[in-house]
């Protein structure tokens, strides 16, 4: 296992700056934002590993760190779609404040997809990570620039005074499900962090 002295332990203490202890009933703009402005800290750290380091694997079946972020752009760039789509056929977009109730649904799914956990989920075929084009500079840049455009939509949120529980579309897969603009942000959120805390223990168990 690395010691605490290794490139890779180092910044095994950011992804800890992520991590909510369980989903709150209520959530400010603010706080959302500041979710993702710490995913764009540690995914940073991340591309400031060695190659070796962010492509290493456990074992032939596990993903490592890039293939990881991968996964969690294909899924996030459905999410996001979602939201941008509601948003551009909606007008005038409601207003209400500041913060924001997720439902009970989305509640008790992203505290199941809360870090640590003993269970893993099934990825179905289109969340899979790409198995010929693993660039990690360019996997990194990717993920960067989806927590920005995140951050630039709570931006307008908080300008504008967006109700997030009014601004709703269907869940990309499950069709009969739909989900608020609140809903869609912790489910990322919490799905980020997730795989975040997967990463962490590929950095721990990488060899000296």
């Amino acid at each position: 296992n690395t010691t605490s002295e290794s490139p890779a332990s180092q910044y095994l203490f950011l992804t800890k700056k992520c991590r909510w202890m369980s989903i709150a009933k209520t959530v400010s703009t603010d706080t959302l934002s500041e979710k993702f402005e710490g995913a764009k800290t540690v995914i940073n750290e991340y591309g400031s590993l060695d190659t070796d380091t962010v492509i290493f694997k456990l074992n032939p079946d596990t993903w490592n760190c890039v293939e990881v972020c991968q996964h969690l752009i294909r899924f996030n760039k459905l999410y996001l779609g979602q939201i941008d789509e509601a948003l551009d056929e909606m007008s005038p977009i409601p207003v209400n404040g500041d913060t924001h109730s997720p439902g009970w649904l989305s509640r008790r799914f992203a505290s199941f997809l809360e870090p640590p956990y003993k269970f893993g989920v099934k990825t179905i075929k289109p969340m899979f990570p790409s198995m010929v084009d693993l660039d990690p500079a360019e996997t990194f840049h990717a993920l960067i620039a989806i927590q920005d455009h995140t951050i630039d939509l709570l931006k307008r949120a908080k300008n504008e005074h967006w109700d997030l529980d009014k601004i709703k579309a269907p869940h990309p897969l499950i069709k009969i499900l739909t989900l608020s603009f609140t809903d869609f942000l912790i489910v990322m959120d919490a799905h980020q962090r997730r795989h975040f805390w997967q990463i962490e223990q590929i950095l721990k168990r990488m060899p000296d």
